[in-house]
């Protein structure tokens, strides 16, 4: 029989990936279908941080707008064939219309062995507020990042955490 010390280390992963992203488009009031003010958001990618481990003392995980991610304190990323990468919306509206973005609160993330961690969204790529670029029915991607607060391992044991978070699309 040999030893997979592999094993080991995989107990010591977390998988983390948002399952479900909820995002709302607000449509003025005065704004019908077909109406040129009008516009719609479309959920392409889901806010995802890929495999890690806390490490001792655990930390920050962060996930850019161009889907870079960077660690802070103990927490290890693990390239393990896991993804990671920013969630992706597109939007489609009348070319030159305005847009802002504004977050929702910060989300809390359940694990399936226990523990939960805290998620906070973050800047978009264009940055809000932004144009939109491409006429109707083309669409213009918006790419958004967030950072993901993780305790240690005893807080945080292995497993897949799953949350939502809620922004909203506004047009100015």
């Amino acid at each position: 029989m040999s030893k997979c010390p592999w094993k080991i280390r995989t107990l010591f992963i977390i998988l983390l990936s948002i399952v479900s992203i909820c995002s709302f488009g607000q449509i003025p009031t005065d704004s019908l279908p077909g109406d040129p003010g009008a516009f719609s958001v479309y959920s392409v990618q889901n806010l995802s941080f890929g495999a890690f481990t806390p490490g001792s003392g655990g930390g920050t995980i962060i996930i850019a707008g161009n889907g870079s991610r960077s660690v802070t304190g103990t927490v290890i990323p693990l390239n393990m064939g896991v993804t990671f990468g920013q969630a992706l919306f597109e939007i489609e509206a009348p070319e030159g219309t305005i847009l802002s973005i504004l977050n929702g609160p910060n989300a809390t993330l359940t694990g399936s062995n226990g523990g939960s961690m805290m998620l906070g969204i973050g800047s978009s790529d264009p940055a809000s507020p932004f144009s939109i670029v491409n006429p109707s029915p083309g669409r213009t991607s918006i790419n958004i990042g967030g950072t993901l607060t993780v305790g240690n391992l005893v807080a945080n044991p292995p497993g897949i955490y799953t949350g939502n978070f809620y922004i909203t699309f506004n047009q100015e």
